[in-house]
């Protein structure tokens, strides 16, 4: 929601405002209402006794806007939804006005005024608090200094030139409100000299939850449909003083009744006709009236507080016009190519469109609280999004050395058709990253480490954008960054820089082909913008982007956008900001700025290599046809367009390059991936596509986008099967949701795709291997992937990570016609905090290795906020010498609104020998998982068995969620982990016996047992179904270090572990007694239960039904009835589960909670050791 106070100062008293504000809104009225389509309704106007501000007048009225919406909004919206209500309750000098939409229901507009004799300097009349105090923008408007232009200027109305024949007032100069108010400051007003001031104060709060559109829409509806609307009207009610000075109020009223009376009829259609006002007014009030009608006969677009100046164009259909007429002189305009965007959409695909939506706001339960920002018909996930990872099921695939790994490849092209449909390949989200995080760049004296640059040249349907839009856009880029680094990121603060590089739009001669080419160009709406017209689906929008880069004049615009990319980047090194920039610079490019980008970058890589080697030129030499309209002309394996024939000169367009280096390519929507198969299928298809020199290339789309397309599978076709990664939604995962973008651990954890002539043995389909399983199943599997065909993929690949990341798209786009999506989608990237989240992680290095080993680089960024101290007690020195610490906590669980207490343990030397007592220990937590700062929430002093017990105080409690916790020995920095968890009520889990269901050799401690197979992938599926993870052993709490290493080392998922407090005679007893603590305390339910034979008991005491209790290796005839036996394996049990009707999705939003990371190692020595 943006909130503006507008102030709006006036050389009248306030009673004479009140009389020309009402007077400007009744003519106003009527001169801009033409009729259906575009007018004002006067439903209600009366008085009341009792509502905002006491005592006053309440109206209703209904504004058609149809005709004033810009083209881009227009286009998004049926006919039925071009109206807006108004309901006004004036108590003077307090006025609430309220607009709304009937059809949106988000969409809400308020504003209250208060009117004061002073010159506007009151700072808070509303007595705002809080965050609409912070946020609230303060704009004064000046009817003098506050000009307008075009044809919303009219000399008449300018303050500068008016002057009033009948009060013998004006012309107003520049500085007359400071001349005003120096007059009148403390005095009666009106002054003996017919000087007097006022001010407005006008709060304007504007609401519109439109997805991927909202800040764009409600700045569009601050800036022109209000100040815009705003100042005009003050202009006028000044310069319209002559008819209004010497009216009453009840000439006001009666002026009223009679517009309201006229508007409806003219909004019926009937004519308006004069000799119907009433004979009985006096001579003054019958002139007023005939001034105010004078202009009745010349509609001209309606202005109101709500809606856009904008007036119809002079190529618009004049509504005598007859349809033949019409549909001649459409299609002597179908190629026209001025600015603008593409014009609106037909009207009943779009009353389909908006009622289907309405539909299903109506039946849409999804939290408003976590998509804000959202329809209500879009709470829900794309078909891409939504894709659940456990149903993605892995067929094996065998390597062929003899085929090129291309999807260009006639035997893959040909298989491909046929496997389609059956072949579902994993989601990845396992094993740790196996490449570390680039080095920070070094820090110099200038404060930017970062500086992006903003390539905007539009969508594939903007034939021109105007550098206004572009600078829209990028203001708004630069508030969301500021939004989410304050947040989430506060050390990044300062130090990004964002910086916009204007692109030519490269796309308007194709927009008007294709508007030539189109059967339904006769059939298009009337727009307010001159632009090619398109407004049926079936045109191709693939192809606007392949004709534009077809363009012989496409060469002179990749050499504009250097040009332009130079000079900012010249400029920016040159300023305050950027003085001794030595960081890194990345790019960021929209729809069609991409692919000006990345032919820059292409030409820049020739460039260099030219010049790197004296024989580089005639290696790299390309034939330059004669005809450029020869098929040779597209033969490129990239976008870049022919090289100009003078080669050798120093003025060459080729000899133009950046004057920087970049590391990091971010695509928004690009249909580059397309553009350059189209290129690859014209030339040579054994030819690699050719390699920006950048560090990282991200390509991020949205599903449903009609635009946007894949790099992955042009790159490599063993990637046609995997599908992209899902960008975490920020509203989750503000810190991300720790899933691998690694290359390697793809190579890795998917062998049987990387791996050529690898038969793979006659097991049932899987869902996903883990590491340990692969090794288990298929023994060396992972160590036969020939290392050539790995190096093959890094040489050709774009980057260390993947490329292809899929955005939350909202299910309800897909009734919008493919011709309004790209606008949308193309507004959308620069408000997402999932994009902007996604992008400060990689610029910043955020994205921790959170699966696997992680812990040595979580502690790495630990540091104890206490130094060391002496201990306590004389003694703790002496016996500390020599011993390892061996500290440990179990995790804990707590329902939500219950205490959250936990207990840690402080112990040193094998077998506990040595306790720590009445030594100091700090308690830290992190609240922001998995990522975020370190916080320390007390100091506590452990009892004489070693133990702290600390409960969150009330103000400190937390919210859902599973967070970790850090308890630190003051006097030598050891410490243990674990985590706290508060969970909903309800929250669903399945619990592992981990000696029962894990091991299959009998001891954990005596040497590395081996894991059964298959385990792994059991847990993860149960996790990825969104259950929480428990595990839980008999086993006393001094083995807890060398258990969860060993689980970690496995790849394990994460999950709550559970030990028991030191030795115990009956270990399943203390199991049953911990979970139906669970069960009755904190309300967890367990959903299903694996262990050993002996764990039947235990889980048969929770309460579970023998179908939910899964035992695997031997088991008594007294418990087979009791349980499911496993008697084949994990492997055939996991094939079972994702039958049809197995298994289902964990309920509730606990399943919003749970991590997507595996276990880490316990650590516990001292941090010095830890950190490097």
């Amino acid at each position: 929601m943006l909130i503006k106070e507008y102030r709006i100062p006036l050389p009248l008293t306030v009673e004479e405002y009140r009389i020309a504000q009402l007077y400007m809104i009744a003519k106003k009225s009527r001169e801009e209402s033409s009729g259906e389509g575009s007018g004002v309704e006067i439903l209600v106007n009366e008085p009341y006794e009792d509502g905002p501000g006491g005592k006053g007048q309440y109206t209703q009225k209904i504004y058609h806007v149809g005709s004033h919406l810009p083209g881009w909004f227009k286009s998004l919206l049926p006919k039925s939804a071009l109206t807006v209500s108004e309901e006004a309750w004036n108590a003077y000098p307090y006025t609430k006005t309220r607009y709304t939409c009937p059809f949106v229901e988000k969409f809400s507009l308020e504003i209250e005024t208060y009117y004061y004799s002073d010159n506007g300097h009151q700072e808070n009349v509303f007595k705002l608090t809080g965050s609409d105090l912070k946020s609230r923008i303060v704009d004064v408007i000046d009817v003098c200094k506050d000009q307008l232009y075009g044809a919303d200027y009219v000399r008449e109305e300018d303050p500068k030139i008016f002057e009033s024949q009948k009060c013998n007032r004006g012309p107003l100069t520049d500085n007359w409100l400071e001349e005003y108010w120096s007059e009148v400051q403390g005095k009666t007003q009106p002054l003996p000299n017919g000087k007097s001031l006022m001010c407005a104060y006008k709060l304007c709060k504007v609401e519109f939850r439109y997805w991927g559109m909202q800040t764009k829409l409600e700045k569009f509806i601050h800036d022109v449909a209000l100040r815009k609307t705003m100042l005009r009207a003050h202009r006028q009610a000044w310069a319209w003083q002559d008819e209004w000075y010497g009216l009453t109020m009840d000439d006001i009223r009666e002026i009223e009744r009679q517009t309201q009376l006229a508007l409806q009829k003219k909004m019926a259609g009937e004519t308006s006709d004069e000799q119907d006002l009433s004979e009985e007014n006096s001579k003054s009030l019958a002139a007023t009236m005939i001034s105010l009608e004078k202009n009745e006969d010349q509609p001209t677009p309606l202005v109101s507080k709500k809606n856009v100046e904008k007036r119809m164009h002079k190529h618009l259909t004049p509504e005598g016009t007859p349809p033949s007429e019409h549909k001649s002189s459409s299609k002597s305009n179908l190629r026209s190519s001025s600015s603008g965007s593409i014009k609106s959409l037909q009207a009943q695909a779009a009353n389909w469109r908006m009622e289907t939506l309405v539909r299903e706001s109506e039946t849409e339960t999804g939290s408003e609280d976590e998509f804000y920002d959202c329809e209500s018909s879009f709470n829900k996930w794309s078909s891409m999004c939504s894709l659940d990872e456990a149903d993605i099921d892995i067929s094996p695939t065998q390597g062929d050395n003899s085929q090129e790994d291309s999807i260009f490849n006639p035997s893959f092209l040909r298989r491909v058709t046929s496997e389609r449909g059956s072949r579902r390949m994993p989601n990845l989200q396992s094993h740790p990253s196996v490449d570390g995080c680039p080095e920070t760049p070094v820090h110099s004296s200038c404060p930017t480490t970062v500086l992006i640059l903003v390539f905007h040249a539009g969508s594939v349907l903007d034939a021109n954008v105007d550098m206004t839009a572009k600078k829209s856009d990028v203001t708004t880029f630069k508030g969301a960054f500021e939004s989410v680094m304050r947040q989430h990121y506060p050390t990044l603060i300062g130090h990004i820089a964002i910086k916009l590089v204007s692109c030519p739009s490269i796309c308007t001669e194709a927009l008007g082909v294709l508007s030539t080419l189109s059967p339904y160009s006769f059939d298009c709406s009337p727009s307010t913008i001159e632009s090619p017209s398109l407004t049926n689906d079936l045109i191709p929008i693939g192809a606007i982007p392949l004709i534009a880069t077809s363009s012989p004049d496409y060469a002179e615009s990749v050499t504009k956008t250097i040009n332009s990319a130079n000079a900012t980047y010249n400029e920016f090194i040159k300023s305050d900001d950027g003085k001794g920039f030595n960081g890194q610079v990345c790019i960021v490019g929209d729809s069609m700025g991409s692919v000006l980008a990345y032919d820059a970058l292409v030409r820049t890589m020739q460039y260099q290599s030219r010049h790197d080697s004296e024989n580089s030129i005639l290696d790299t030499e390309i034939t330059i046809p004669n005809d450029p309209l020869e098929p040779h002309y597209l033969n490129k394996s990239h976008l870049q367009a022919p090289t100009p024939r003078r080669r050798s000169s120093s003025t060459s367009d080729n000899h133009i390059k950046f004057e920087f280096d970049v590391s990091d390519f971010f695509t928004f929507g690009s249909p580059l991936s397309l553009i350059l198969a189209s290129r690859k299928i014209s030339d040579d298809k054994t030819r690699d596509i050719t390699k920006p020199p950048v560090q990282q290339v991200f390509n991020l789309f949205h599903p449903t986008d009609p635009v946007g397309s894949r790099l992955e599978p042009l790159l490599s076709a063993r990637f046609t099967n995997l599908p992209p990664i899902n960008v975490a939604r920020y509203t989750k995962y503000p810190l991300g949701n720790g899933q691998p973008y690694h290359l390697m651990e793809l190579i890795q954890s998917h062998p049987q795709l990387f791996g050529d002539h690898l038969q793979m043995p006659p097991t049932p389909v899987l869902r996903r291997l883990s590491e340990v399983s692969v090794q288990s199943t298929v023994s060396g599997l992972v160590d036969n992937i020939p290392l050539i065909t790995m190096n093959a993929l890094q040489q050709k690949w774009w980057g260390s990570k993947r490329l292809d990341y899929a955005l939350y798209c909202p299910e309800g786009l897909t009734n919008f016609p493919t011709n309004a999506l790209p606008h949308l989608f193309h507004a959308s990237y620069w408000e997402s905090s999932d994009v902007i989240a996604f992008i400060l992680r990689q610029i910043g290095h955020f994205d921790l290795a959170l699966y696997g080993h992680a812990d040595d680089k979580e502690c790495s960024m630990f540091k104890p906020g206490q130094e060391r101290e002496k201990w306590m007690r004389k003694r703790t020195s002496v016996k500390l010498k020599n011993v390892a610490a061996n500290h440990r906590a179990n995790d804990v669980i707590v329902k939500e609104g219950c205490p959250q207490t936990f207990t840690a343990r402080f112990m040193y030397g094998p077998l506990d020998m040595i306790t720590l007592t009445g030594e100091k220990v700090d308690i830290y937590m992190m609240k922001d998982p998995p990522a975020g700062e370190w916080g320390i929430l007390s100091t506590v002093v452990t009892d004489k068995t070693g133990r702290i017990t600390y409960t969150l105080p009330e103000r400190q409690s937390l919210a859902c969620g599973i967070y970790p916790v850090r308890v630190v020995v003051r006097g030598d920095h050891t410490m243990c982990n674990f985590h706290l968890a508060v969970v909903p009520p309800q929250t669903e889990c399945v619990v592992f016996s981990i000696d029962g269901s894990f091991t299959a050799s009998v001891s954990v401690t005596g040497r590395d047992p081996k894991v059964r197979a298959g385990a792994v992938d059991v847990v993860r599926f149960w996790q990825d179904l969104g259950y929480l993870i428990l595990y839980i052993t008999g086993r006393p709490d001094m083995q807890q270090r060398k258990v969860i290493s060993w689980l970690a080392e496995h790849n394990f998922p994460h999950g709550l572990v559970f030990f028991s407090d030191g030795f115990s005679t009956d270990p399943l007893g203390h199991k049953a007694a911990h979970l139906n603590n669970l069960i009755t305390e904190h309300g967890v339910i367990m959903h299903a239960a694996y262990g050993s034979g002996k764990d039947i008991t235990v889980y048969h005491n929770c309460g579970l039904a023998p179908k939910q209790i899964y035992a695997i290796g031997r088991i008594s005839k007294k418990y087979s009835n009791m349980a499911t036996t496993l008697n084949d394996g994990y492997a055939s049990h996991l094939a079972d589960l994702k039958l049809p009707g197995a298994s289902r999705p964990a309920r509730g939003n606990a399943r919003l909670l749970v991590p997507r990371r595996l276990l880490a190692p316990v650590s516990g020595g001292a941090t010095s050791r830890i950190r490097r």
